[in-house]
């Protein structure tokens, strides 16, 4: 080997090794700008933190990834979500949405995305793991109902009247002949006594009750397997329930008792009624109202809960729309029972309890 081919092989080897070098130099100052990206530029953020559906239908929550200025080289992807939901992230770069199904009814949070950023030259992935402060609520569909007038049974005269005017026949004023006034109401002996010249009627009290009373009884722990579907079916029940009530003009008070203690929710027309089922399942710190003496006029349960006496205490003494599957035991009797698989009507149940 000549000194020349020694020495170009030589220059090769140190112009090769500058290279190397500084390839290297480059891909280090790339890995630490990744390295050194501030942490709030990885994080996630959505613009309602509330998002609200009938379940069955799909709601897409847009994602935003720190400042935006590194969306083109990040990659989403969804760790985990709670059982019952499905989800997918879909679009691209600055458009990204995550789209999210339920066929259950309920309120679900704690869906988790991996997020990944890519360095400038595309070598190294830094990742990170975000919950998603969303809330999404999937309304039942026993909501879509149609809204008709509720059927009430025949009414018995003085019992347990309601305080306000209506159909009952405790007399207890009198007020002039109007549209609205029965002609079997005048006082015909009354009004020969009186120098009015318009007729008077007697007014009576209404036995509807202004407000409807449910207890609903959870107890039990309940398998997180079968929680979708327990909450489906007790919302699409107690959405079966309020809907005649509200749409009657009268309030449904629902106390919602659990293992710990009591909440209590009121609604007063249809959307009061959605966000008094979807709070039922809100992780709302409960309070020690005792369910037994609230003297409730309903009580909505599911069939297991039955095996506590004080459940069954109640369930016997109160109708009662009792929670089962296709498959119910109906290990309990009674007339006044419903036993509710998503599909029965209940009206004539709250029909009668309204006009007892």
């Amino acid at each position: 080997m000549t000194l020349t081919s020694i020495a170009a092989s030589l220059g090769n080897f140190s112009w090769g090794l500058a290279l190397g070098f500084s390839l290297a130099i480059v891909v280090l100052i790339s890995l630490f700008l990744l390295l050194a990206l501030p942490k709030k530029e990885l994080e996630l953020t959505v613009k309602d933190t509330v998002r609200r559906a009938f379940k069955g239908e799909q709601v897409s929550s847009g994602i935003r990834l720190g400042s935006g200025r590194w969306t083109s080289r990040a990659t989403l992807e969804v760790l985990s979500a709670p059982e019952g939901l499905e989800t997918a992230i879909q679009g691209e770069e600055r458009d990204r949405t995550l789209a999210v199904r339920s066929i259950y009814s309920g309120v679900y949070k704690g869906i988790t995305l991996k997020v990944g950023i890519l360095d400038p030259l595309g070598l190294f992935a830094r990742k990170e793991v975000h919950e998603l402060q969303v809330s999404y609520e999937f309304l039942p569909t026993s909501l879509l109902a149609g809204k008709g007038p509720l059927r009430l049974t025949a009414l018995i005269p003085g019992d347990y009247p309601g305080g306000r005017r209506g159909s009952g026949q405790e007399f207890y004023a009198t007020e002039p002949y109007g549209s609205s006034s029965n002609s079997k109401d005048i006082m015909w002996k009354r009004q020969a006594k009186l120098p009015y010249e318009s007729l008077m009627v007697r007014a009576g009290e209404a036995n509807i009750p202004e407000q409807l009373s449910v207890c609903f009884v959870e107890r039990m722990e309940t398998d997180p397997k079968r929680l979708p579907r327990w909450m489906d079916l007790a919302s699409e029940a107690l959405a079966s329930v309020g809907l005649p009530v509200v749409s009657t003009g009268i309030t449904l008070r629902v106390t919602h008792a659990k293992k710990d203690g009591a909440t209590v929710a009121e609604a007063r027309d249809l959307g009061g009624l959605a966000s008094l089922i979807m709070k039922i399942w809100s992780d709302v710190e409960a309070g020690t109202t005792d369910t037994e003496r609230d003297r409730p006029d309903m009580v909505i349960t599911a069939e297991e809960e039955t095996q506590a006496p004080e459940t069954m205490r109640l369930v016997l003494e109160k109708p009662s729309v009792i929670l089962c599957g296709s498959r119910g035991r109906r290990d309990v009797q009674g007339t006044n029972v419903v036993f509710y698989t998503g599909h029965e009507d209940v009206s004539n149940l709250v029909a009668s309890v309204l006009s007892r």
